[in-house]
């Protein structure tokens, strides 16, 4: 192999993991959002708090 050649498949190998990991991400982002509303609460020793509320509902 050329030194050419190794250069481009290096430079492919790395364009395909990047995807693959950007894919991956994407997919488990998707499996999260669409989980059932139910676990948008965490309950622990009588301290619930809401995922999905923003900062100022907080207070």
């Amino acid at each position: 192999m050329t030194l050419k050649i190794r250069k481009y498949l290096m430079i492919f190998i790395l364009c395909a993991l990047a995807t693959a990991l950007y894919g991956t991400a994407a997919y488990r982002v998707e499996q999260t959002r669409m989980q059932p509303p139910s676990f948008a609460i965490s309950c622990h020793q009588d301290q619930c708090v809401p995922h999905t509320g923003s900062f100022s509902a907080l207070r």
